[in-house]
């Protein structure tokens, strides 16, 4: 994959300098928890909240950052965990993307512990690889594509991949929908 990245233009994180063959490990963690609102910060608990996790949760930075990919609201940028030796079954929290684009379902109707269902979609316009999320037959947005390549070996392997809506949160203008 990161081979790929670079034949398409990936030239590494930008905190980091990248030399073909070598490995750059000064200030790695540091570079990343930058990432992370601070702990200071009064709204911090809320922010917890809003990861799925209990305000009181003690974890160190390295292992929040791995909960939360260490994405932030405003870019694309997000560690994704291919999940190589995940047996099922297992639970994944996903963002449904595309939802304020995508949905045929209005934010406010939309409640947690809606059941979800994933269909393949090979013939997306876009994306071959796409995997529809619906709720109810209706279209809520899609799976990220950082995490296509996953459900799709599940689904192909027989596994059941199923869902449920377990927290809704955001803006009126911008909501999020968690699955």
């Amino acid at each position: 994959d990161f081979k790929t990245a670079c034949e398409h233009g990936f030239l590494g994180y930008p905190a980091f300098h990248i030399k073909h063959g070598s490995e750059f490990n000064n200030n790695v963690l540091e570079a990343f928890a930058r990432r992370l609102p601070p702990r200071s910060r009064s709204d911090f608990g809320r922010y917890l909240e809003l990861k799925g996790l209990n305000p009181d949760v003690e974890m160190t930075d390295f292992s929040l950052l791995g909960y939360v990919g260490a994405k932030l609201p405003d870019d694309g940028f997000e560690i994704v965990h291919p999940f190589d030796s995940a047996t099922a079954p297992f639970e994944l929290i996903l963002e449904v993307a595309g939802f304020r684009y995508e949905s045929e379902v209005p934010a406010a109707e939309i409640e947690k512990g809606d059941e979800i269902t994933f269909t393949p979609e090979p013939d997306h316009k876009h994306d071959s690889g796409a995997i529809r999320i619906d709720r109810a037959g209706k279209k809520l947005g899609y799976v990220d594509r950082g995490r296509t390549q996953l459900l799709h070996s599940y689904l192909e392997k027989g596994h059941k991949v199923s869902g449920e809506v377990v927290r809704k949160n955001g803006t009126e203008q911008r909501p999020l929908i968690y699955i």
